[in-house]
């Protein structure tokens, strides 16, 4: 049986993810358990300061369902049988760690297809993942980058240097 943690986060790229899984499993019926995994950022001190633990947990564990939902209903609908993990921290840190006590085989995420310049000055949890987990990373890209990610960063990179140059 083939252990996959699949992160989720509730976006187009993540269910993309759970599609590929969905289709592999077709493939391979028995073969393929998943463990569907979301990771809830610790929330700022300025907020938490005026929320009680509990407030903070219910919230955490309401956006958590939010983001599995969609995945869930697929899997459920596939047939495949799947785990729920929820997580909270670092992302990165959190999906290769639930990666190790699991035991999962591979880590399948999902993406949407950025430039170079984009992911370096957004940060890209697949490649903190990556550089983080031991265990293989399957990607799924999905669609392009926006108007803003493809044209937007850049041209307010250029902008920002010709600025400097400048001065």
């Amino acid at each position: 049986m083939l252990n996959i943690l699949i992160p989720v986060d509730g976006s187009k790229s993540a269910l993309a993810a759970v599609k590929h899984v969905i289709h592999q499993r077709a493939l391979h019926a028995e073969l393929i358990k998943v463990a569907l995994t979301n990771v809830q950022p610790h929330l700022p001190r300025h907020i938490t300061r005026f929320a009680s633990a509990k407030a903070v947990r219910q919230l955490q564990a309401e956006r958590a369902e939010e983001a599995m939902k969609d995945a869930m209903s697929m899997l459920t609908a596939a047939g495949v049988p799947y785990d729920l993990h929820v997580y909270k921290g670092n992302v990165a840190e959190q999906i290769a760690q639930g990666a190790l006590q699991m035991e999962a085989d591979k880590i399948v995420m999902g993406t949407t297809r950025k430039n170079a310049l984009t992911r370096f000055f957004q940060g890209s949890v697949v490649n903190r993942v990556m550089a983080l987990t031991e265990k293989p990373v399957e990607i799924v890209a999905r669609g392009e980058a926006g108007k803003l990610e493809r044209f937007g960063i850049p041209v307010g990179v250029g902008l920002a240097f010709l600025w400097l140059a400048v001065e």
